[in-house]
């Protein structure tokens, strides 16, 4: 008896002494995300750490032909980022929204244009991946969760150290489409192409009244000096029922349609426009917009018209409207600095040109 409570104080106090693993919270998520990736893809695990610790997959790696984009703020890019899990998180495809079930007409699948030189707008993965590829390439690139981060440091031992600001483990499949370091000139470039090959809008030919010869996108004047800061066409597609100059604080409503350039209405607050293009819904108004004229465009407002408090608009829609006329019907095209800029949405994507078919109508009884 004395035996075994002898060699059971023997075994307690050598628990008691035994020391206990105490691994930081960023170490455990290395030892996963090496795990996960030996697993997932061992000639990436094997091919060794890029840059600040990601992971390139050699087998998928295809040379750009284009111009390098190391020195480019602003990158376009085709994509599918995919979790640990194999899960899709999101993607610009087509064929991808469709085969995971959530495709839908309105939102935008395309190109789209990654900040690469705003260490608050693209987590530092991306960006240090970016770093060496070129237009036309393609990537395949293994990213932990600590590189999955907006913080802004100089190295990755920084971002390893940042437990606070780390994200979740990512697989990107990235493609090169095109590269800028002048996003506004890029942006105006577009329209100068889109309209080139569309000297006339496409999709309103069939309610114009204006004469064929006439009925063209015209780059207004005031803006056309300076193409670094505007870019703005307007094609009329029905005359005004009177000229005259319209005073500040007139008030006016606005019918108006908004495409993307690819052609697909994305906005309206007209029912017949909406039941046709599928996105009416039942606890909408549909009725004109409501406007109170300024002198200068950009302090045209939107009111209210339950209780009358007042709204700000993108600048392509009240420079149009600051231009129009009673009854006069036409499209204006601005690009991405007239309207929602580096912002997006499913149905507008950052550093999207717009095209909006807008009509001064008499107030609604």
């Amino acid at each position: 008896m004395k035996r075994f409570i002898y060699l059971s104080l023997l075994l307690f106090v050598s628990l008691s002494c035994a020391k206990t693993e105490t691994v930081s919270s960023n170490v455990k998520a290395k030892r996963y995300f090496d795990a996960w990736l030996q697993m997932t893809c061992p000639a990436a695990y094997v091919n060794g750490e890029k840059g600040w610790g990601w992971y390139l997959n050699p087998d998928k790696e295809v040379a750009g032909t284009g111009e390098p984009v190391a020195d480019s703020a602003w990158v376009q890019v085709h994509f599918i980022a995919r979790s640990q899990g194999g899960i899709v998180i999101d993607a610009n495809e087509e064929s991808v929204h469709r085969q995971i079930g959530d495709y839908f007409l309105t939102h935008y699948y395309g190109p789209v244009v990654w900040n690469k030189g705003d260490a608050s707008a693209l987590q530092a993965g991306l960006r240090d991946m970016l770093k060496d590829m070129r237009i036309g390439g393609k990537r395949q690139a293994f990213i932990p969760g600590w590189l999955n981060s907006t913080a802004d440091y100089s190295s990755g031992k920084d971002y390893f150290n940042d437990t606070a600001n780390a994200g979740i483990a990512m697989m990107y499949d990235v493609e090169i489409v095109d590269a800028t370091n002048n996003i506004t000139r890029w942006g105006v470039d577009s329209l100068v192409r889109y309209v080139n090959r569309h000297p006339s809008c496409p999709y309103a030919k069939s309610k114009t009244d204006v004469p064929v010869d006439k009925a063209r996108f015209v780059r207004c004047a005031e803006t056309s000096k300076d193409t670094t800061q505007w870019g703005f066409w307007f094609q009329r597609l029905k005359e005004p029922e009177k000229v005259k100059a319209l005073p500040n604080d007139t008030t006016v409503y606005v019918d108006y349609v908004a495409r993307r350039l690819d052609g697909i209405v994305f906005d309206t607050n007209i029912k017949d426009t909406a039941r046709k293009y599928d996105f009416y819904s039942s606890s909408a108004t549909y009725s004109p917009m409501k406007l109170k004229l300024a002198g200068n465009f950009l302090d045209i407002k939107m009111v209210s018209t339950s209780d009358g408090s007042e709204s700000s608009l993108i600048q392509g829609f009240t420079y149009a409207v600051k231009h129009m006329q009673p009854g006069e019907w036409g499209v204006a095209l601005f690009h991405q600095g007239m309207a929602y800029a580096q912002s997006s949405q499913a149905e507008i994507p950052a550093y999207c040109p717009l095209m909006f078919e807008l009509r001064l109508v008499d107030a609604p009884q």
